[in-house]
């Protein structure tokens, strides 16, 4: 068998269903029962710096990105390959639909496109995605291409990859974001360029999200939203 289990695992609805463990892939319970497993440990896709973060938090600083990618960046960029773009301080509120109970945030839309405008994707393949489907759909309706949820946009790849994670509340709930295999999913897309866009008040609070803001502080660019208002 070959596979990922760091990444999304099967989506199950039934409480009884997960009470029989089959929110669990067959890998997992591979690893579980200490089944000889090897890892792949060089990657082809992304630059060694977008890799780094997710290297360190899941494979144990196993991988290694290969020479072919791991310092390939877009062109005319004065910023790190991975850079976070913080909405702290901006009043940038996430709001639920009433009807849906979706979550959205329209402000960070703005951003980025914002960001996206200030790119140049002439020669360049981009994706844009987001833990929620609400905005994926407020972000469709700007004309946008590409656009998907984590869940859908697993398996692909683009040179360029934005990320708006959409939780800014006063009560620091990040909801979907908890599924960190998710976001490791959402960091992995990206070749070139990485750019997430969210609330540090928010998810800092919460420790995995707390390192992936320092990291980024220490190895990427760490921008404030203000720039784009």
């Amino acid at each position: 068998m070959a596979g990922d289990h760091f990444q999304l695992p099967p989506f199950v609805q039934s409480p009884k269903a997960v009470q029989l463990g089959l929110n669990k892939t067959i890998l997992d319970v591979a690893v579980a029962n200490q089944i000889p497993t090897h890892l792949l440990d060089i990657q082809y896709r992304m630059h060694h710096k977008i890799m780094s973060f997710s290297n360190d938090c899941f494979y144990q600083s196993k991988l290694v990105a290969d020479a072919s990618v791991e310092n390939c960046t877009i062109p005319q960029d004065e910023f790190e390959p991975i850079e976070f773009i913080d909405t702290a301080g901006c009043g940038f509120e996430e709001i639920k639909n009433e009807n849906s109970g979706g979550i959205s945030n329209p402000d960070e839309v703005k951003v980025l496109l914002k960001r996206l405008n200030n790119l140049d994707l002439s020669h360049l393949t981009y994706g844009i995605i987001s833990p929620y489907r609400h905005q994926v759909k407020i972000l469709e309706q700007e004309n946008l291409k590409h656009v998907n949820t984590i869940d859908s946009f697993q398996g692909q790849e683009r040179d360029v990859i934005l990320i708006s994670l959409v939780r800014n509340n006063q009560h620091n709930e990040i909801g979907f974001l908890k599924d960190y295999r998710r976001m490791n999913v959402a960091m992995t897309r990206a070749k070139k360029k990485l750019i997430i866009i969210g609330d540090s008040t928010t998810i800092g609070q919460d420790q995995f999200y707390a390192k992936l803001l320092d990291h980024i502080e220490q190895n990427g660019s760490y921008r404030s939203a203000w720039e784009f208002i």
